[in-house]
C-alpha cells in the first residue's frame, strides 16, 4: 500500500508507503525514486513504522507515478526481469508525453517487454502538479 498526502495547493506532499515499490518522482526531466518508509505491514514482528514519511517540494508540471509491482515484476523471453530499472527507464522516456500518452507508452512497453500476458496486479497512478 502507498499513500500520498497532498498540502499547498498540491506543491508539498508527503508519501508513506509499506512493501510497496518505489515511487517516482519525476521533476526537471530527471527521475528520482522515492523508496518505501516501512515493511510490509503483518509480515514481521519487528518491522516499526518508520517515524515520519517521506516528504518533499514539488513545481509546476513535476509527477508523480505510483504504480504495483506487477509493473515491474514482468520477465521477457530471456528470462530477464524488466524490474525498476526498466520501468524507470520507460517512465523516464515518457515523461514528457501528456498523461494519457504517457500512461498507454508505459503500459505498452511493459507489455512489450513481456513474453505472456501479465499475470499479477496491475495498477498505474499518475499525477501532475499544475
Amino acid at each position: 500500500m502507498a499513500a500520498v498526502s497532498f498540502t499547498e495547493r498540491g506543491h508539498r506532499a508527503s508519501i508513506a508507503s509499506g512493501g510497496h515499490p518505489p515511487a517516482m518522482l519525476i521533476s526537471n526531466g530527471d527521475v528520482r525514486l522515492l523508496h518505501s518508509q516501512n515493511g510490509i505491514l503483518g509480515c514481521l514482528a519487528e518491522t516499526a513504522p518508520s517515524p515520519s514519511a517521506d516528504e518533499f517540494e514539488l513545481a509546476s508540471g513535476d509527477r508523480l507515478v505510483l504504480y504495483t509491482d506487477g509493473l515491474a515484476e514482468v520477465f521477457n523471453e530471456n528470462d530477464e526481469l524488466l524490474g525498476v530499472e526498466g520501468l524507470t527507464t520507460l517512465i523516464h522516456e515518457s515523461a514528457e508525453r501528456s498523461l494519457p500518452e504517457m500512461k498507454n507508452t508505459i503500459l505498452d512497453g511493459v507489455a512489450s517487454w513481456s513474453h505472456s500476458p501479465l499475470a499479477d496486479d496491475v495498477s498505474l497512478v499518475i499525477v501532475e502538479v499544475r
